[in-house]
């Protein structure tokens, strides 16, 4: 009996030593803990923030140019509404649970004037119980550094998520940004986010609308297909979160 005490009070000490253990190890450079799923089920709001593949707001529609070729208020360049990323991502979170409440924004200005950008701007989207950033593309690689790029990031992320609750997806560019995807992934790796990378599929001009518009700039954007792949790297890093 006395020998069954001791093993009792030795193993669980043993265990508790080694869980401290694995957590001085996630501090050293380099290494970083895996997320830690304590908000299964909880997640009632999600916030997308990006770019024109995100949405193209109907106002740049109206004032742009009428031989665009482009037509629609949703991410450029899906065919049509549901078939870029964002209405990807949110039939798959309702086929799970319905009661989910998703809202998206552009928000290109920040990535060409993160300087000067007022984040207050944001005020009515604070603190979701999911954040997914996808923003790159249209910021200068060039200055990133010594503009200090990645503050105004961080800046932007805490400003969003105030109450520090909220589990962030940091997503890289579409279009390959070498200076803005390393930055923006060291510092998801830093802070122990989430981070989808998706800089790869524009190498496959399939998962681009190349050819479908008379205007460069349009036809560089996600296709259908690519769409679809940007929506299942996010939803591959996300679906546990939506378990009931």
């Amino acid at each position: 009996m006395k020998k069954l005490f001791w093993l009792l009070f030795i193993i669980p000490t043993c265990f508790k030593g080694f869980a401290l253990e694995v957590n001085k190890l996630s501090e050293l450079p380099g290494i970083t803990r895996a997320p830690v799923y304590y908000n299964i089920g909880k997640i009632k709001t999600v916030l997308i923030l990006g770019n024109s593949i995100v949405q193209i707001p109907i106002e740049a529609i109206l004032s742009g140019p009428a031989d665009s070729g482009w037509y629609g208020d949703w991410g450029m360049a899906a065919s049509i509404r549901d078939s870029d990323f964002v209405h990807l991502l949110i039939r798959d979170i309702h086929q799970i649970d319905p009661s989910v409440v998703v809202k998206f924004k552009n928000i290109a200005d920040f990535e060409r004037g993160y300087v000067s950008y007022p984040v207050s701007n944001l005020d009515s989207l604070k603190n979701p119980d999911m954040l997914i950033l996808k923003i790159s593309e249209n910021i200068n690689g060039k200055k990133v550094v010594e503009d200090n790029f990645i503050s105004y990031y961080d800046k932007l992320v805490k400003y969003i998520t105030t109450n520090n609750q909220s589990i962030k997806v940091i997503v890289d560019g579409f279009f390959a940004n070498a200076n803005v995807d390393r930055l923006i992934e060291e510092y998801a790796l830093q802070n122990n986010y989430l981070f989808v990378t998706t800089s790869s599929l524009s190498k496959d001009t399939t998962n681009t609308a190349k050819g479908k518009f008379k205007r460069a700039d349009i036809s560089a954007h996600p296709s259908d297909k690519g769409m679809r792949m940007i929506e299942q790297r996010i939803w591959d890093k996300i679906k546990d979160y939506f378990k009931k």
